[in-house]
């Protein structure tokens, strides 16, 4: 496509000449660097070798290497002859002297090049160049212009060797079985205007491939190298995937087929062996079913259906332009320029005096420096280039951070007589406040339009309307921006928003809700007059993780039907299960709950997500773990008994949150700041801001969900504050829980701590210290950085030594017991890994099972029974329950969780062994999964009680649960049977009446394996008066005592459980 032909000469003397030349723009580059020079000319057979000062060269940076050289940049507006040019140098040196250069090798005029002027021609472009039955092929007539530009001509297509079976018809290629393989098709086009002609063949091909044909597109050509290879890797819901390589070349690019539901296109670099660069893999993109040619473009995350669409896009241009600080803009160009093309700056269609321009060709970059000082946000500002590219509107991006609101006042506030609303859209121009009076209204047919007023210094837009006749309506933003069309025309681009700060919403969150959280329609009876319940060390919390809908949703959960999967149904009272057959009965719900003896409930997200219909209400299916996050700041209505009131999702919400309190349950809410369903809301008011993007203005996908919210920016950490601070006070919330924490930098979560502390000292903030692909954040909050901040994090280190990982593998409770690595890790997590990720014990989250992942149980059945299938994981002999061999390995997860040091946390239904099936990612999995089985818990009761009593157990003796590293050092041991880190036994031993405990020493022995009656006498602390109480044995507890023994009578330990003696 281009004829930009660089040539570097080097002298034996090590000085450089470079000539450049582009007949596209009869443009010609001199460069020099030469050791003593301080003029120098170019002269040739163009100038007739004359030194003259139009060809003199200036002293200036080589942008593409960062040196100074003498460099020239010289034009013939009328072109040159085709031919051969000699030239060469005339240099002037310190001392005066004129010397030339025109050679290497003492030969006269060495120095040439040849000049080839451009000449337009028409070209016909196939999506690919054979066709078969199944696989039509889509052409275009195109015309290669001056600057590499190509465009769309209206040629006339037609077939120059007519044969029966093939149709040309609408731009595409068909025929049927009467051809034959191997046939070649003759196509031609004719340009009448201009006089042109095209041919192309294509090759029939017999049937044979399977599924879509893709093609990738770089417009550098570089697909493969000696480390590295591009592929497309498909997969499926039913399908582990595999690599499709690209092995067809195409008129744009390189393609093959894909028989998968979805793909990626991925680059593939060698170290030691072949792994993603991930920061080049493309979106996720689906295959339909009728597709039959896709097109997907480096750098330019859409998928194209049409050829003439890959084209427009692969043509060159000005990719994005982004304005990151007050005085840079930095534009992206798709191709390497040609040398000779001039760019500039215009602010809302005039030029832009004094800027400076500086273009990196190597690097396809043009960065513009000396910006005038009165831009505004919600300027049109444009790019554009002397030709070659089209022109391209400046995306204002981190400059904005110079416009943070630092005000309480975003979103909606009520007073008396007035509403008040205020949103921060500095880059708009113009905002409408929409009132509708239905939700399903018509975003078009707004009630009534006010405009707001626009506030030029922070950004933001407000307005006052009347509480009487506003209130209760359905609202929405209507914003307009300065923006180009396709064409380079100025035009009004308008988008529609539901405001982010939205505290009510309508049914799904498609407009907001004008409704007063603080109206008696919002606030339940007592909601302003009780107490917390009280929480003396974050230490003490036992955390229980459930989900609104699982709790309840299954009829033999005894709670009222209406309220079955629902907010109000979580907190239901006085429900239970009954064995029709032997009349058994056991409490269900919050009943339930209460008997455990939990501190805290941890709900997965209750915020409004996308992912579930809230107008359906009967379909086991429309269910969703909701870490899709829509409305940050209002409830999700799914869980509510009427969806289509604002206020009943919120009154009944917090119902639920006072009857928790009222019965001694502290609540957490599982937040997921790090992405968003969709980025089309927060972009539509401030687009490219509230996500990270790369240098090209494309989302980063450290989330693994296609985006990632930019944390560290000044107004989205303030939304982040404020949305935190608005469910702790108007919730009266107890702790948050952070989907991949380390998607938010560190800076970001230390306010968090702190804002929230400030309200409730002993607020539980804790996360995932990873994230869930390549980010460019550098501070984020990884595992390890939480030390001494006063939060806590999800330690995995710990759960994998235990359980194994999600391979799934095996840990010290179910088949690795003598893998010294992980007994090792497993003595680290007992101390609350206070030598290792934490500084103190309450920064472990210390888990065994969450919602993620296999369930225990699963875990347990899965990794010691590869081939086990579903229907098939509670296979075993439910008699006599305690002794079997898969429940006393969960039962011995318990017993380390529960005494060890740090914050104790299970998944609902733990406590009965829930199954999902193996269903290890049951996110959007149907209830018959996900519902808790409430007959389960009179089935195994023996196990509910053990865990009900090991919590009280915990509970009740504070050795478990010390707060200082130091304490933990002076007071604990824990050491290996026999000193020998394979044998599969770990004693801990707790000496002083550790942390204030009533018991002086306590003395904990977990026994990993399948051998029944250890003796650990040998290896056991001597007692102060000759004689231990056994607390624990069996899987019975027992904190009085079930029997007391002298030292030299210490009953033996069974396999895969624990024993607990204390001396009082």
């Amino acid at each position: 496509m281009f004829d930009s032909v660089k040539r570097k000469l080097v002298c034996y003397d090590d000085n450089e000449y470079y000539i450049e030349i582009s007949p596209l723009t009869n443009t010609i580059r001199a460069t020099l660097c030469c050791k003593g020079a301080i003029e120098a000319y170019l002269v040739g057979d163009f100038n007739n070798w004359e030194k003259s000062g139009n060809f003199k060269l200036n002293w200036g940076l080589d942008t593409n290497d960062g040196r100074v050289k003498m460099i020239k940049d010289i034009t013939f507006p009328c072109g040159l002859k085709k031919g051969e040019y000699k030239y060469g140098y005339i240099i002037i040196t310190l001392d005066g002297k004129e010397i030339y250069v025109d050679n290497l090798n003492e030969e006269k005029n060495d120095f040439y090049f040849l000049w080839e002027p451009f000449e337009e021609s028409l070209e016909i472009k196939s999506s690919k160049d054979f066709v078969s039955t199944r696989y039509p092929v889509e052409l275009i007539a195109v015309k290669n212009s001056f600057y590499g530009n190509i465009t769309i001509e209206e040629a006339v297509l037609s077939l120059e060797n007519s044969l029966k079976g093939v149709i040309l018809e609408n731009g595409f290629l068909k025929i049927n079985e009467e051809v034959a393989p191997g046939t070649k098709i003759i196509v031609k086009a004719y340009d009448s205007l201009n006089d042109m002609t095209a041919y192309k063949e294509i090759e029939v091909r017999e049937e044979g491939e399977k599924g879509t044909f893709v093609q990738f597109l770089k417009n550098d050509g570089l697909y493969y190298g000696e480390n590295f290879s591009w592929n497309i890797w498909g997969f499926g819901e039913n399908s582990s995937g595999k690599e499709f390589n690209l092995n067809i070349k195409t008129d744009l690019g390189l393609g093959t087929f894909v028989d998968e539901e979805k793909f990626i296109v991925r680059k593939r670099t060698w170290g030691c062996n072949w792994v993603n660069d991930w920061n080049e893999q493309t979106y996720t993109f689906y295959l339909g079913k009728e597709d039959r040619n896709l097109f997907c473009i480096y750098e330019n995350n859409k998928i194209l259906t049409s050829l003439k669409t890959a084209i427009e896009e692969t043509t060159p241009k000005i990719q994005v332009a982004l304005m990151d600080h007050k005085n840079t803009i930095k534009a992206y160009l798709s191709h390497k320029p040609l040398i000779g093309v001039k760019y500039g700056l215009y602010i809302n269609g005039i030029k832009a005096k004094g800027v400076s321009t500086i273009v990196r060709e190597n690097e396809k970059e043009v960065l513009i420096t000396n910006l005038p000082s009165d831009i505004d946000p919600s300027d049109l500002l444009e790019v554009r280039a002397s030709s070659m590219f089209s022109s391209c509107k400046v995306i204002v991006r981190d400059y904005l951070n110079d416009y943070y609101y630092g005000g309480n006042d975003l979103g909606v506030r009520f007073s008396e007589e007035n509403i008040s609303l205020r949103l921060w859209a500095p880059t708009a121009k113009k905002v409408e406040l929409l009132i509708y009076e239905d939700y399903k209204s018509l975003r078009e047919n707004p009630l009534r339009k006010y405009d707001m007023n626009r506030e030029k210094e922070n950004g933001t837009h407000l307005i006052k309307v009347p509480r009487k006749e506003n209130e209760g309506k359905y609202y929405l933003y209507r914003l307009y921006f300065n923006d180009l069309s396709k064409e380079g025309k100025h035009v009004n681009k308008i988008t529609y928003a539901v405001d982010p700060y939205a505290v009510a919403v309508g049914v799904n969150g498609e407009k907001g809700a004008l409704v007063d959280l603080f109206s008696k329609e919002c606030v339940p009876e007592g909601w302003n007059k009780y107490n917390k319940p009280k929480l003396i060390n974050k230490e003490d919390s036992i955390i229980y993780e459930m989900h609104i809908r699982d709790f309840t949703i299954n009829e033999n959960s005894g709670v009222s039907e209406s309220l079955r999967g629902k907010f109000l149904g979580a907190v239901e009272e006085g429900t239970f299960y009954i064995n029709k057959e032997n009349g058994n009965k056991v409490k269900t719900g919050l009943d339930h709950l209460k008997e455990l003896g939990l501190t805290h409930v941890h709900l997965l997200p209750v915020f409004d997500f996308a992912s579930v219909n809230e107008e359906i209400t009967k379909d086991e299916n429309n269910r969703n773990w909701g870490y899709d996050p829509k409305n940050f700041n209002a409830i999700e209505g799914s869980y509510s008994t009427d969806p289509y009131t604002p206020s009943r999702r919120i009154i009944e919400f917090r119902e639920m949150i006072k009857k928790f309190h009222d019965n001694g349950i502290r609540v957490v809410l599982d937040m997921v700041y790090n992405h968003m369903y969709e980025t089309s809301n927060m972009d539509n008011i401030v687009p490219l801001y509230y996500f990270r993007s790369d240098k090209l203005g494309k989302y980063t996908n450290g989330s693994g969900c296609g985006n990632e919210m930019a944390s560290e920016k000044p107004m989205v950490r303030k939304f982040i504050l404020d949305s935190i601070l608005h469910w702790i006070k108007n919730y009266h919330i107890d702790g948050l829980r952070f989907d991949l924490m380390e998607l938010i930098d560190l800076d970001t979560m230390k306010e968090i701590v702190k804002r929230s502390e400030e309200i409730d000292e002993k607020i539980l903030i804790y996360g995932e210290p990873w994230k869930g692909g390549d980010s460019p954040l550098s501070n984020g909050t990884y595992k390890g950085s939480q030390k001494g901040l006063g939060f806590s994090i999800f330690n995995d280190d710990f759960r994998n030594a235990l359980r194994g990982n999600n391979d799934p593998s095996n840990g010290f409770i179910n088949g690795e017991q003598h893998n010294k690595n992980k007994a090792w890790q497993v003595i680290e997590g007992i101390k609350g890994s206070i030598n290792s990720i934490t500084y103190k014990p309450m920064e472990s989250i210390n888990y065994l099972e969450a919602h993620d992942n296999y369930t225990l149980w699963d875990q347990i059945v899965k990794s010691q029974n590869h081939s086990v299938e579903k229907g098939h994981y509670r296979d075993f002999n439910e008699e006599n329950i305690l002794d079997n061999f898969y429940v006393k390995e969960d039962l011995l997860g318990a017993s380390i969780l529960f005494t060890s040091q740090g914050i104790p946390f299970i998944q609902s239904g733990a406590e009965i062994l829930r199954s999902k099936d193996g269903d290890h990612n049951s996110y959007k999995s149907p209830d018959s999964i996900n519902a808790l089985n409430w007959a389960e818990k009179e089935k195994y009761i023996d196990v509910f009680n053990y865990y009900k009593d090991l919590i009280s157990l915990r509970k009740n003796h504070s050795a478990f649960r010390m707060k200082n590293p130091e304490d933990i050092i002076e007071n604990l041991d824990v050491y290996f049977y026999d000193n020998n880190d394979t044998s599969g036994v770990i004693i801990a031993h707790y000496k002083n009446n550790a942390n204030e405990d009533l018991w002086k020493d306590i003395v904990v022995i977990y026994n990993g394996t399948t051998i029944d009656d250890y003796n650990v006498i040998s290896s056991m602390p001597k007692s102060s008066n000759g004689f231990w109480n056994i607390a624990v044995k069996n899987g019975v507890v027992n904190q009085f005592g079930i029997e007391r023994v002298s030292e030299d009578e210490i009953p033996k330990i069974k396999s895969h459980s624990m024993m607990i003696l204390y001396d009082e």
